[in-house]
């Protein structure tokens, strides 16, 4: 029999059994109200959201207004669990690796609080992506009354796309429209001038064939790093485009100089007669 391991007060489970984030998860929320629904950062990291690194924490569950949170039963003072009241909809919680959790609509939005506007809209991206609607969001900011966070969640909000493929994605998009540029084409395709394909950019402006695309560490791999290097030579000297490359150290380090880069590129290239394009990329 497998080594008993102890989990929270008066909850032993063998160790293969909370190896992983559900496992221990459902052993913490052992103790918890029947009704108890797993929320906030720890539903976010079930449904595997893009997220900033954050400390480990407490298990963060969400209880009806009428149960006592664990702290305030008897024996139950647990480190381990951080409890709020909140009211949830049907349509608030959904089930994921078998437990009860927040749906990634009402996860995003309890995230609010907590995170940076660039990691809020990144979030949000992947809220989409993972099966939230625009209107979802909605409804959730217009029932949210004196509520943390709510100011920057109907923010973010307009700033959402579900075709961001990335947390660096989401991020270089913000730092360009934050600063006041065009909301870019989004993973789109683009074509040579004779309509032929040629790339899906992470970002790119079609009005003045400009793409931007982030390059992280899985880049530098010697098979991606020669796909990167034929599909901008294809971008630039067959589709007439100008492509710039942003890493780690612009995105998350020096993001303000992002947005001064594209604006001087798209004024250049604004300037250039279209026909032109092809012989000066």
């Amino acid at each position: 029999m497998s080594e008993l391991i102890r989990v929270t007060h008066g909850v032993w489970r063998p160790q293969e059994v909370v190896g992983d984030l559900p496992g221990m998860v459902a052993a913490c929320i052992a103790g918890c109200a029947a009704d108890a629904v797993v929320s906030g950062v720890t539903a976010a990291r079930l449904h595997g959201f893009w997220l900033p690194e954050l400390p480990d924490g407490p298990v963060e569950v969400i209880v009806h207004r009428d149960e006592p949170r664990p702290a305030q039963r008897a024996g139950g003072r647990r480190a381990e669990i951080r409890a709020r009241r909140r009211m949830l909809r049907d349509d608030d919680v959904m089930w994921c690796h078998g437990l009860v959790i927040t749906s990634p609509a009402r996860t995003w939005f309890d995230l609010a609080e907590r995170l940076t506007m660039p990691d809020l809209v990144a979030a949000g991206d992947y809220a989409l992506r993972a099966g939230a609607t625009l209107d979802e969001l909605a409804r959730l900011l217009r029932e949210a009354t004196h509520r943390p966070g709510v100011v920057a969640a109907r923010t973010a909000l307009p700033l959402l796309d579900r075709r961001s493929r990335s947390r660096p994605e989401s991020h270089l998009r913000y730092a360009i429209v934050n600063a006041g540029l065009p909301k870019p084409a989004v993973n789109e395709p683009i074509h040579t001038p004779t309509g032929e394909w040629l790339a899906e950019p992470d970002l790119s402006y079609d009005d003045v064939r400009l793409a931007l695309e982030y390059n992280g560490a899985d880049h530098a791999e010697p098979r991606r790093m020669r796909r990167d290097i034929t599909r901008e030579l294809d971008v630039v000297h067959r589709g007439g485009w100008q492509s710039i490359t942003f890493g780690p150290a612009e995105v998350f380090g020096r993001p303000d100089c992002i947005p001064r880069i594209v604006r001087q590129v798209r004024a250049d290239r604004a300037r250039l007669p279209r026909v032109r394009w092809r012989e000066i990329a």
